[in-house]
């Protein structure tokens, strides 16, 4: 009898396991303490290949870390890579990464440390995303059904439209870039604590960065990948996993240039149809100014 009762309780918790898929695990978790913000994950997922970010005060560039791992059914497994200001390697943590009952359960432990390891318990943001004027956003997880109606992506903000730019003038000609050039936080997109960081930090191998505001809700951040830098162009990708708008999850293809201290950049979602966005209005073209050494943004 006691032999039955372990198998039911394993299958049901391998039943738990089954239900969940990527949009359970994809972006932004935090942990709190005492109302200050201690740990933020944010994972990007396509297929079984994990990227993402990992900060503590995340309007400090200098907390930004890199995460590389794996999915599988039973969770995730992966890397946090800390880099210098050279882009070199500080240290590596390894960690596992498990969802239960809504929560994110995080274990792991530094490379070469003899100290115990970590464990975190990481929740979503009870606040979700912040509204964005002009368009519905939509967030994961989506609520359950309710009333015999499929769940359905929740929205936030309003479908109001936007009101057209004035002409733009750029400061001065396009300047060719380098890495070097384009290292460090461009700050944009309005002012106060909605205001938006976007931070570009070396790798080894490249460029990767992370964009946020505000800056202490993980919904209202990403990761920024793939960049690439040919003459005066700069491309990059903004990963949306939990939040953003149209489907989920969708990257914004990021087009910039530089002239002086300001970056122009211009967005296009990949979550077209029929030659145009899902969201009316998603393109956008705004000036970034900056780059701000990481350093500078430490309180």
């Amino acid at each position: 009898m006691k032999t039955w009762l372990v198998l039911i309780a394993v299958l049901g918790l391998a039943r738990t396991a089954a239900a969940l898929d990527a949009d359970d695990y994809r972006g932004g978790w935090e942990t709190y303490d005492g109302g200050k913000l201690l740990h933020v994950l944010e994972f990007s997922i396509r297929g079984s290949e994990v990227r993402g970010i990992y900060c503590t005060d995340c309007s400090d560039a200098t907390t930004l870390a890199f995460v590389d791992g794996t999915a599988a059914a039973d969770g995730i497994t992966f890397t946090i890579t800390h880099v210098r200001s050279d882009g070199s390697t500080e240290f590596r943590e390894h960690a596992t990464a498990q969802v239960r009952d809504g929560l994110l359960i995080v274990a792991g432990g530094r490379d070469g440390s003899g100290a115990d390891g970590f464990k975190w318990t990481m929740r979503k943001d009870p606040r979700g995303p912040a509204p964005v004027r002009g368009m519905i956003v939509s967030k994961l997880p989506r609520e359950p059904a309710a009333q015999g109606l499929s769940a359905a992506p929740d929205a936030a903000g309003s479908a109001e439209p936007r009101p057209a730019p004035p002409p733009y003038t750029p400061p001065g000609p396009w300047e060719p870039l380098s890495e070097a050039k384009l290292v460090g936080v461009w700050i944009g997109f309005g002012a106060g604590i909605d205001k938006q960081y976007f931070i570009i930090r070396k790798v080894a191998g490249g460029l990767r960065g992370m964009v946020c505001g505000r800056c202490d809700n993980p919904y209202t951040m990403s990761a920024l990948d793939d960049f690439h830098v040919q003459g005066d162009t700069l491309t990059f990708n903004i990963l949306h996993e939990d939040w953003g708008p149209g489907s989920l999850p969708n990257h914004n293809q990021v087009t910039a240039h530089v002239s002086r201290n300001e970056m122009r950049i211009s967005t296009m979602p990949d979550n077209v149809v029929a030659g145009t966005t899902r969201v009316p209005g998603f393109k956008v073209q705004a000036s970034l100014m900056g780059p701000i050494a990481a350093e500078a943004t430490r309180p």
